[in-house]
C-alpha cells in the first residue's frame, strides 16, 4: 500500500456499541449529545448525515453505521405508524372524535421522513416523521372532527400550532445536538423559532383567514420556544436534583447518578443544588464527580458547574489528602 493511501475500513468498527431502536428514539429526544460521542466511538462518521453517507460507510465496511441506519428505518417505518394508530384507537375508545384514517397520514408522515432522511439526514427524517405521525392526531384528525371547537375556530388553530411548535422544537435541540456535539446557541433557537412562526403566515393566510394563521403562528411561536429550551422539563430536573441533593446531605447515600444533568442534555437553565451536591462528594468519589462535570458541559445551562469548578475542588481535596498522610 502506498504512503499516502488510507484503509477503506473505519478504524474503530462496533456495530454492539449502537443503541436499539427505542433506546435510540430516547438517546435522540433527551441525549443527542451524549448519542453523538457514542456514536463515534462506534465508528460512525457522521452520526448525523444522509443515508446515503451512511450507507457509503457501510460500503467501505462500517457495520456499525449498517446496524444505526436499520434501527433507525425501523423507528420510522414500523414502530411510528404502529404507535399512531395505536395511540388513535386509544383516543377514539375515549371518545374523542376523530375525522379521517390516521393509518394513511402516518404512512404519509413516515414517507416525508424517508425523503428528509435522504436529502438532509437520517436523524432528522426519523425525528420529524415520527413526531409528525403522532401530532397529526391531535393537528389534524382530532381539529377536524371538532374536538377543539370548529375547524377554523381559535382552538383549532392553537391546536394546530401548538402540534407544529412541539414537533420543531424537539427535533431542532436534537438534530442540532447530534449533529454537531453540543446543545444549539439560544440565539440559534431563536432564530429558528421566527422562522417557524412565519411558515403559517404563508401557508395559512390563503388557505383561511389571517386571524387562523395569526394564531396558529403565534401558537406555534410559544410551544417551539417551549419545547426547544424544554421547560416542560425543568419542574422535574428541579425537584429531581433537590431531592437527590437532600437524600446525600442527610443520609450520606451516594446519589449523583440520580442528578438530572447526567441524563438530559439540553436543559438550558441552571439546576440549583448541583454545586452543593458536587462538593460534598468531591473528596470521596472524583469519578463520579468528574463524569457529572462532562455532563454538564453538555447542558448549555450547566456548563459554569463543569469542569473549572471541579478541578479546582480536586486540588483541594487531594492536596488535604496529602498533608494528612502521616510522614515517612
Amino acid at each position: 500500500m502506498a504512503e499516502g493511501d488510507l484503509p477503506a475500513t473505519p478504524v474503530v468498527d462496533s456495530p454492539e456499541r449502537v443503541p436499539g431502536a427505542l433506546a435510540l428514539l430516547g438517546l435522540l429526544v433527551f441525549r443527542p449529545i451524549d448519542l453523538h460521542y457514542r456514536l463515534r466511538e462506534a465508528g460512525i462518521r457522521s452520526p448525523a448525515g444522509r443515508i446515503g453517507q451512511l450507507w457509503r460507510e457501510q460500503a467501505e465496511g462500517g457495520r456499525a453505521a449498517g446496524a444505526f441506519v436499520a434501527r433507525m428505518l425501523l423507528l420510522l417505518v414500523v414502530l411510528s405508524p404502529t404507535l399512531t394508530v395505536l395511540a388513535g384507537l386509544g383516543l377514539r375508545l375515549m371518545g374523542v372524535p376523530m375525522r379521517g384514517v390516521y393509518l394513511v397520514s402516518a404512512a404519509l408522515c413516515s414517507a416525508v421522513g424517508l425523503v428528509v432522511a435522504l436529502v438532509s439526514g437520517l436523524a432528522s427524517g426519523v425525528l420529524l416523521g415520527s413526531l409528525a405521525s403522532v401530532s397529526m392526531l391531535a393537528g389534524l384528525h382530532a381539529t377536524a372532527g371538532g374536538a377543539f371547537g370548529p375547524e377554523h375556530g381559535g382552538g383549532a388553530a392553537m391546536t394546530v400550532g401548538l402540534c407544529l411548535g412541539i414537533v420543531s422544537g424537539l427535533s431542532a435541540g436534537s438534530i442540532g445536538g447530534l449533529s454537531s456535539g453540543r446543545g444549539p446557541s439560544v440565539r440559534n433557537v431563536q432564530v429558528a423559532a421566527i422562522a417557524t412562526s412565519l411558515v403559517p403566515m404563508l401557508v395559512w393566510s390563503s388557505a383561511s383567514t389571517v386571524s387562523f394563521a395569526g394564531a396558529v403562528a403565534a401558537s406555534a411561536l410559544v410551544a417551539f420556544l417551549t419545547c426547544a429550551f424544554r421547560l416542560p422539563f425543568y419542574a422535574l430536573e428541579v425537584l429531581a436534583q433537590a431531592v437527590a441533593y437532600a437524600v446525600e446531605r442527610f443520609t450520606g447515600k451516594p446519589t449523583l447518578r440520580w442528578v438530572p444533568v447526567r441524563h438530559h442534555n439540553l436543559s438550558y437553565l441552571p439546576h440549583p443544588f448541583l454545586s452543593r451536591h458536587l462538593a460534598l462528594a468531591v473528596r470521596s468519589r472524583p469519578a463520579e464527580v468528574l463524569a457529572v462535570a462532562d455532563a454538564c458541559l453538555r447542558s448549555p445551562g450547566n456548563i459554569l458547574v463543569g469542569w473549572p469548578w471541579v478541578v479546582e475542588a480536586l486540588e483541594r481535596a487531594h492536596a488535604q489528602e496529602a498533608s494528612a498522610e502521616p510522614q515517612a
